[in-house]
Protein backbone atom coordinates (compact mmCIF):
# COMPACT_ATOMS: atom_id res chain seq x y z
CA UNK A 1 0.00 0.00 0.00
CA UNK A 2 2.83 2.43 0.84
CA UNK A 3 4.46 1.79 -2.54
CA UNK A 4 1.25 2.82 -4.35
CA UNK A 5 0.93 6.01 -2.28
CA UNK A 6 4.55 6.91 -2.95
CA UNK A 7 4.06 6.35 -6.68
CA UNK A 8 0.96 8.57 -6.70
CA UNK A 9 2.83 11.27 -4.78
CA UNK A 10 5.84 11.06 -7.13
CA UNK A 11 3.58 11.16 -10.18
CA UNK A 12 1.81 14.24 -8.83
CA UNK A 13 5.10 16.02 -8.12
CA UNK A 14 6.40 15.21 -11.60
CA UNK A 15 3.19 16.52 -13.20
CA UNK A 16 3.45 19.76 -11.20
CA UNK A 17 7.10 20.20 -12.16
CA UNK A 18 6.26 19.58 -15.83
CA UNK A 19 3.44 22.16 -15.74
CA UNK A 20 5.74 24.76 -14.15
CA UNK A 21 8.38 24.08 -16.81
CA UNK A 22 5.88 24.44 -19.65
CA UNK A 23 4.56 27.70 -18.20
CA UNK A 24 8.08 29.07 -17.76
CA UNK A 25 9.03 28.21 -21.33
CA UNK A 26 5.86 29.47 -22.98
CA UNK A 27 5.30 32.63 -20.97
CA UNK A 28 5.82 35.61 -23.22
CA UNK A 29 7.70 38.72 -22.23
CA UNK A 30 5.65 40.80 -24.68
CA UNK A 31 2.99 43.30 -23.67
CA UNK A 32 -0.36 41.55 -23.26
CA UNK A 33 -3.57 43.40 -24.14
CA UNK A 34 -7.13 42.11 -23.90
CA UNK A 35 -10.70 43.26 -23.79
CA UNK A 36 -13.46 42.17 -21.43
CA UNK A 37 -17.17 42.69 -21.75
CA UNK A 38 -18.93 43.88 -18.63
CA UNK A 39 -22.37 42.69 -17.52
CA UNK A 40 -23.97 45.96 -18.64
CA UNK A 41 -22.59 45.52 -22.18
CA UNK A 42 -19.70 47.99 -21.86
CA UNK A 43 -16.13 47.00 -22.69
CA UNK A 44 -13.05 47.28 -20.56
CA UNK A 45 -9.48 47.23 -21.88
CA UNK A 46 -6.56 45.71 -19.97
CA UNK A 47 -2.81 45.77 -20.47
CA UNK A 48 -0.06 43.86 -18.66
CA UNK A 49 3.69 44.14 -19.11
CA UNK A 50 5.38 41.00 -17.74
CA UNK A 51 8.82 42.62 -18.01
CA UNK A 52 7.98 45.45 -15.59
CA UNK A 53 5.01 43.92 -13.75
CA UNK A 54 2.90 46.96 -14.61
CA UNK A 55 -0.76 46.54 -15.42
CA UNK A 56 -3.61 48.90 -16.17
CA UNK A 57 -7.31 48.90 -16.95
CA UNK A 58 -9.09 51.41 -19.19
CA UNK A 59 -12.60 52.30 -20.25
CA UNK A 60 -11.70 52.85 -23.89
CA UNK A 61 -9.25 51.52 -26.43
CA UNK A 62 -7.95 55.05 -26.97
CA UNK A 63 -7.04 55.42 -23.28
CA UNK A 64 -5.22 52.11 -23.43
CA UNK A 65 -3.28 53.13 -26.56
CA UNK A 66 -2.23 56.41 -24.94
CA UNK A 67 -0.94 54.49 -21.90
CA UNK A 68 1.01 52.12 -24.15
CA UNK A 69 2.51 54.98 -26.10
CA UNK A 70 3.57 56.83 -22.96
CA UNK A 71 5.08 53.64 -21.50
CA UNK A 72 7.08 52.56 -24.54
CA UNK A 73 7.46 55.30 -27.11
CA UNK A 74 8.27 58.37 -25.02
CA UNK A 75 11.42 56.96 -23.40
Amino acid sequence: MKTVNRWVLLKSKLQNAWQRLVIAITTSSQLQVWQTHLVNGDCSWHAYDPMTGRSACFGTETEMRVWIETQYYTR
